[in-house]
């Protein structure tokens, strides 16, 4: 599992020592969702062997989306040329495109609009050059429908599994989504309906990893069997803090809510390198309620992880 090497960089997701489930959500300083981070090639390399190994678990899409994936292709072609000029370029004559991928010596040309010019389908094709996962959601009814997605670093969820999904359905099984009678879910899709293009809006969410990429549902009789392999004394190696920077775009032609996801992973041995991490993410990790470690499918080896965080912060004191 490759992991985040420059702390400065990781989006730390605790800012106090109590769990809660929050939305968090606020406007985009920078609107470029591009980044290329020190993992970059590593991040491009498994990305890509699991898109092509389990090709229908990693991308799903609809017919009628081709549009979208076009209007989003631009998008993603654009903000990189802007963000990283030494990095990607692209040549536009009329429909015809040149894009080139200098880090990796890589020239894609084709026809923008035709699909039998790439080898992918637009958003699957274009996704391939950056780390981030990509999930569409279609305004329809009053709600938001996964209709395409490509998914490479799940946490419970996976394009094959979920598209078609409405917004209700995708987080019906969240613990804790009322409280004190407020619909969280009602006043989320709400806040998507807000949204304006070129406004874009951002949220943090976060989960803990045993040794792994990923945890679709598709292969949960690999990994679920795995999570009990820890122990308070390999914690500290194989277990992750996973965080899930969201950001979300509202597409001007299609109006669709682009999802863009940005996941980091921290061995929690790292976290010593940073005492206040450390302290925060001992503190939450013994404040989960069973039902949200449930959920996030943790509960198997949670108690070991707040075992290996206590055996240090009682050796600090001796």
């Amino acid at each position: 599992m490759f992991k985040s090497t420059n702390l400065d960089q990781f989006p730390f997701p605790f800012t106090e020592g109590s769990y809660r489930y929050s939305n968090d959500l606020k406007k985009l300083t920078d609107i470029n969702c591009i980044e290329i981070t020190p993992e970059y090639k590593d991040q491009i390399k498994r990305k890509r062997e699991m898109l092509d190994t389990e090709p229908d678990v990693r991308f799903q899409s609809f017919p009628h989306t081709m549009e979208m994936q076009w209007e989003i292709l631009e998008m993603l072609v654009d903000m990189a040329v802007d963000k990283y000029p030494n990095d990607f370029s692209v040549q536009k004559d009329g429909d015809n495109w040149v894009f080139e991928n200098h880090i990796l010596n890589e020239k894609e040309t084709f026809v923008f609009g035709d699909e039998s010019s790439i080898p992918h389908e637009p958003l699957d094709f274009i996704g391939r050059h950056f780390h981030n996962d990509f999930i569409c959601m279609v305004h329809r009814d009053d709600n938001f429908f996964l209709e395409c997605g490509q998914v490479a670093y799940a946490a419970l969820f996976s394009a094959h599994w979920n598209v078609g999904m409405s917004y209700d359905e995708i987080h019906a099984p969240v613990p804790f989504v009322s409280r004190t009678g407020v619909d969280l879910i009602a006043r989320i899709r709400k806040f998507l309906l807000s949204i304006n293009p070129g406004e874009p809006w951002t949220r943090i969410n976060w989960n803990l990893m045993a040794d792994r990429w990923d945890v679709n549902y598709e292969t949960m009789d690999i990994w679920g069997p795995e999570r009990y392999k820890v122990t308070p004394e390999n914690a500290g190696e194989l277990v992750h803090l996973r965080v899930e920077e969201q950001k979300f775009y509202r597409m001007p032609r299609s109006n669709t809510i682009l999802f863009v996801l940005n996941t980091q992973f921290l061995p929690l041995e790292d976290l010593q390198k940073r005492q206040e991490w450390f302290d925060l993410t001992y503190s939450v990790l013994q404040d989960i309620p069973e039902a949200m470690a449930e959920y996030k499918g943790i509960a198997p080896f949670l108690p070991q992880s707040v075992e290996y965080l206590k055996n240090i912060a009682e050796g600090a004191k001796q």
